[in-house]
């Protein structure tokens, strides 16, 4: 793989099926708002497509641009970042979110084709 960029990161979070609620026993109403607020946060960065060296820029921008309260965008912002670290750190995260992502895929009816393997690969 070539050098990963915040975008092709930001996407691979967003098929992975990292920002669906999780089935659990107990009112989800903030854990469905927080996933939502790091669906827009993914979805901005993906439309930023900032340089690798500009991630820290693009995420201030999105916390303006998700606006007050500044906190959650925040903290939200701060996990994509500490997950691009983790990305940097450990290239194996890459394959397992490319994994993660291809078996969503699965879930939601239609088998990936090879053609979502490539895509996903490069």
């Amino acid at each position: 793989m070539t050098e990963l960029r915040p975008q092709e990161l930001a996407l691979f979070l967003l098929g992975s099926g990292e920002t669906l609620p999780r089935k659990r026993a107990r009112d989800q109403q903030a854990d469905i708002a927080g996933l939502e607020l790091k669906r827009r946060a993914l979805d901005l960065l993906v439309a930023i497509d900032p340089e690798p060296d500009e991630l820290e820029t693009a995420l201030a921008q999105i916390v303006e641009m998700l606006g007050p309260p500044y906190g959650p965008a925040r903290a939200i912002c701060a996990t994509i970042r500490d997950d691009w670290a983790d990305a940097a750190s450990t290239p194996a995260l890459i394959d397992w979110l490319l994994d993660q992502a291809l078996r969503e895929g699965q879930r939601d009816g239609r088998p990936p084709t090879a053609d979502d393997r490539r895509r996903m690969k490069d």
